[in-house]
């Protein structure tokens, strides 16, 4: 994924989908890049890119929820 950033991991799928829906609903491109491990589920991260240009506008959005509530 040339030119985009990684702005957000978490070792629990389902909030980094959250957070990756969260960004596209306000029109933020994002994707979900799944790096665990499919033997060990336990090993490795879920990780969210959105391209360059919507680095900051991405990061004010994330600033805005309350991530550590969405742990489950």
């Amino acid at each position: 994924m040339k030119d985009w950033k990684m702005i957000y991991t978490n070792s629990n799928l389902s909030i980094a989908a959250m957070v990756a829906g969260l960004l596209n609903e306000k029109e933020v491109p994002a994707k979900l890049l799944n790096r665990k491990d499919s033997a060990y589920v336990f090993l490795g991260e879920a990780e969210v890119y959105v391209p360059d240009e919507f680095v900051s506008i991405a990061k004010e959005i994330l600033s805005t929820i309350e991530l550590d509530k969405l742990d489950v």
